[in-house]
């Protein structure tokens, strides 16, 4: 099948592609709802599919298939070869791809416990625990329970002899509780998603996180508006990974670095931050969510530091990329599935840790906020802008923390915050699961400890 593909794509192009390559998936998964103690749904599945990508003297063509015969592959392998001679012509700036070793092997992320193997009801009784946990809460008015696990084979082939098998697991738990109290309605929302089997449920660690959850909603029913202002700022993990994924993980995409749409543009060997921070972006880590062995151009994934003590150090990059830029390619290449080309992601990014100890960051502020988690926010690359909602905070008053507050928004530009974060915590949690959407969706992960801001602006609804 292999050389049938390569020799009918050589064949279309008469020999003078500049590249080309082939993936093949084969997805089997397993996705269930349950609102409060009813599933809502239960559906399990394979998918299999096929695409072609061409670089013909500069130019991209792509096609794909969900039909992986040898007719139907042939037949993507013309559609992209005759799209990439069609545009050609036209294409002002031409593409080229930075030099990589091939490679060749299998490369297998192992399940200790294989959900493979798990019959549905085995995998509904996750969510059947997780609202055992929390159903005899008076103030939750409704619960939704969600899992889905999945098993990616991936083959990969290209013209310049790389030919690589991946098969990657993930499995994912959300929970959203929603709680009323006195006509007031708050929400939150915990999340477990690991590259590994159902060996991520060990100790039922859904539980534990549902009970959580629940407190959680019990500090934002009894929260109070916060204060308003530039103020110290302490971020937990969970805030703190979501910053270094939304407002510097986007910023150092190589593709927005490329075509101007990043603050970071021009800045690389600059000190853009305080000494004290270091954020890296890693999809070597085992068992997180964002983690993979092999991205979608057959590139071996490698770790990426972006800033090391405030200097700007690197980038995400793919291939494409790295060759404008002048750079190394380093795995940065990843798709949501067969219907998508490959485009520049993160994987698993987070702020290293620091020294300082909790106590030691607080004990010194007189009036600021303490802010847990994110419930989203809005992020502008180019600009350099960012502003988050946490799930959770609360208000810190001379040295201790006193009352819960909700609706708590903080915002800035991401090349100040860096310079004003003056500690970094000794407690680095890595773990958040997510899914990043660009054009197209994937999973990645997030992290960090816990980190101070001397100076942030803080809002409420």
């Amino acid at each position: 099948m292999v050389i049938i593909l390569i020799l009918a794509l050589e064949k279309a192009l008469d020999g003078r592609a500049d590249y080309f390559d082939i993936r093949l998936l084969e997805v089997t998964t397993t996705n269930l709802e349950m609102k409060n103690n009813e599933v809502t749904r239960a559906v399990a599945g394979r998918e299999s599919g096929a695409c072609v990508r061409v670089l013909y003297r500069g130019a991209w063509g792509f096609a794909s298939t969900p039909d992986v015969s040898e007719p139907a592959l042939k037949e993507a392998a013309d559609k992209a070869a005759r799209m990439a001679k069609g545009v050609s012509e036209k294409v002002k700036e031409k593409s080229s791809l930075a030099p990589v070793r091939p490679s060749e092997g299998t490369a297998d992320i192992p399940m200790k416990k294989s959900f493979l193997d798990m019959g549905i009801e085995s995998k509904l009784g996750l969510l059947r625990s997780t609202y055992d946990a929390v159903k005899d809460y008076d103030f939750i008015a409704s619960m939704t329970a969600a899992y889905k696990d999945d098993y990616t084979i991936e083959e990969f082939m290209s013209s310049e002899g790389s030919h690589i098998v991946t098969k990657t697991p993930r499995v994912f738990w959300s929970l959203e509780l929603v709680g009323r109290k006195d006509g007031d309605i708050q929400s939150v929302r915990r999340r477990i998603g690991n590259s590994m089997g159902f060996e991520a449920f060990d100790g039922d660690r859904h539980v534990a996180v549902a009970r959580d959850c629940a407190a959680s909603l019990v500090a934002l029913l009894a929260g109070k508006s916060p204060p308003s202002g530039i103020m110290p700022v302490i971020v937990d993990h969970g805030l703190c990974g979501v910053f270094a994924h939304e407002a510097v993980g986007h910023a150092s995409e190589g593709d927005l670095v490329a075509t101007g749409n990043s603050c970071f543009e021009g800045l690389l060997g600059e000190q853009i931050g305080s000494e004290l921070v270091t954020i890296k972006d890693d999809a070597t880590i085992p068992g997180l969510f964002g983690s993979y062995i092999y991205d979608d151009e057959g590139v071996k994934t490698r770790p990426k530091t972006l800033i090391e003590d405030g200097r700007l150090n690197g980038f995400i990059l793919n291939r494409e990329t790295a060759a404008r830029l002048g750079m190394e390619p380093n795995g940065g290449a990843r798709a949501e599935s067969y219907h998508h080309r490959p485009i520049v992601r993160m994987s698993n990014t987070y702020i290293d840790r620091g020294d300082a100890t909790f106590k030691e960051m607080i004990e010194d502020i007189k009036l600021g906020v303490y802010a847990k988690d994110s419930r989203g926010g809005q992020v502008n690359t180019s600009q350099g802008f960012f502003q988050f909602n946490a799930q959770e905070a609360y208000l810190i008053e001379n040295g201790e923390i006193t009352k819960p507050l909700r609706d708590v928004s903080l915002s800035g530009k991401t090349l100040d915050i860096l310079k004003l974060i003056d500690m970094v915590g000794n407690d680095l949690v890595l773990g958040h699961p997510g899914i990043c959407g660009k054009g197209q969706s994937v999973p990645v992960g997030d992290g960090g400890p816990h980190v101070r801001i001397s100076k942030c602006v803080v809002g409420g609804r």
